[in-house]
């Protein structure tokens, strides 16, 4: 009896720590996605701004992105987010910082 305990146990832990790896990895995904889209935005802002158009296109793929994972991260996170995106991109194109502006209004 002794023995079929310590099997279950065993085996719950094993589904515990398996779970908890899966958030991890899972957050790990998800950082690596979002500093990639931030490389290719950075990029693309520049003094030119010959990118405008591919910025508009990364600014949208960029709050998809957010929105994917809103409830991973809480409002206070995507707010902040999308602030600094919003700021980082200001410069170098206008509907692109107001359209960040508008998607942070909504959490």
């Amino acid at each position: 009896m002794k023995a079929v305990a310590l099997t279950v146990f065993v085996l719950l832990l094993a589904l515990v720590l398996a779970a908890c790896g899966d958030k991890s990895s899972d957050r790990d995904a998800m950082e690596v996605k979002f500093q990639q889209i931030d490389y290719e935005m950075g990029n693309m802002e520049n003094l030119n701004s010959a990118y405008g158009s591919e910025l508009t296109r990364a600014t949208q793929r960029y709050i998809k992105l957010i929105r994917e994972y809103a409830n991973e991260l809480g409002p206070v996170e995507v707010k902040r987010r999308l602030a600094q995106k919003r700021d980082e991109v200001a410069p170098y194109c206008l509907p692109c910082s107001a359209t960040l502006d508008f998607e942070a209004s909504r959490y």
